[in-house]
């Protein structure tokens, strides 16, 4: 009975520690009220938004230089631009949504593949890892290049979508925005670029969402700063007058979609023939 006793004590003490320290976990007032990551979570978040940082400044320093030069052909410009940008932006989250689409689904699956083919150099010559590894990696490589497939799907129709009614609320909506009949003229003239940047814009989105995925920042962050380069040119030297604003914008939708495309074709092109050898 003293032995049953003093284990029905240590019990009770051992049970109250637990509770003591679930308590100072869960306790809102342990935590502090400022506080700094250490040195290994830092490093992390700053290779993660440092990139992220430049491509959000290189989008706002291009569409703002687009905005300057259509103010110097006049008033009237400036207001067509302002107009077509809001309609531009309202269906420009079509593709902001597939962007993030494909960041949310894609990095579990490259991230599964990345450890499963550390584990297998770690275990050279296990014939566990030998058997089940690969095909593993494989059935990852399919869902990723399936899941893009139809992320790029998407993305087309949509962009054919967003074509259509941009452009027809543009060319013939502009009495919604202005009884100005020559800022409703000028709209209906630039509303077929405006409605071509719409095509393509899901899908750059798109390509550029699987690319932050695949956390290839560097080659994102340098394709921000040659496109941003090629767009100030086309606005500097290249532009004479309203409509070729909305050139640049083209173009920098074009520059995009082609680096993008290129660098994620090539990656699932390396990544196919891997599997076949």
């Amino acid at each position: 009975e003293e032995e049953e006793g003093q284990q029905t004590q240590q019990t009770k003490q051992l049970s109250a520690e637990t509770n003591q320290m679930e308590n100072e976990e869960t306790d809102p007032t342990s935590i502090p009220f400022i506080s700094f990551p250490d040195r290994k979570s830092l490093t992390s978040l700053l290779l993660l938004a440092g990139p992220m940082f430049f491509v959000m400044l290189g989008k706002i320093m291009g569409y703002s230089a687009m905005t300057m030069r259509a103010g110097n052909f006049g008033m009237v410009s400036l207001a067509c631009h302002n107009v077509l940008m809001r309609i531009f932006f309202f269906f420009a989250t079509v593709g902001d949504a597939l962007s993030q689409s494909a960041q949310t689904f894609l990095p579990g699956l490259f991230y599964r593949k990345k450890m499963q083919e550390e584990d297998a150099e770690d275990a050279v010559g296990t014939v566990s890892t030998l058997t089940t590894g690969p095909s593993e990696s494989r059935d990852d490589d399919n869902n990723a290049r399936t899941l893009l497939k139809r992320l790029v799907l998407l993305s087309s129709v949509s962009g054919v979508m967003s074509c259509i009614f941009g452009r027809y609320i543009a060319h013939n909506s502009g009495g919604t925005f202005t009884t100005d009949t020559a800022l409703v003229s000028l709209m209906s003239h630039v509303s077929p670029f405006m409605g071509l940047a719409l095509l393509l814009h899901p899908l750059t989105m798109t390509l550029e969402g699987s690319i932050i995925a695949g956390s290839d920042s560097g080659y994102l962050v340098g394709t921000y700063v040659m496109s941003l380069i090629v767009l100030l040119g086309q606005l500097k030297f290249i532009c004479k007058d309203f409509l070729g604003v909305w050139h640049a914008i083209l173009l920098f939708q074009m520059i995009r979609i082609t680096q993008f495309g290129a660098r994620v074709w090539k990656r699932t092109a390396s990544s196919t023939s891997k599997q076949g050898g």
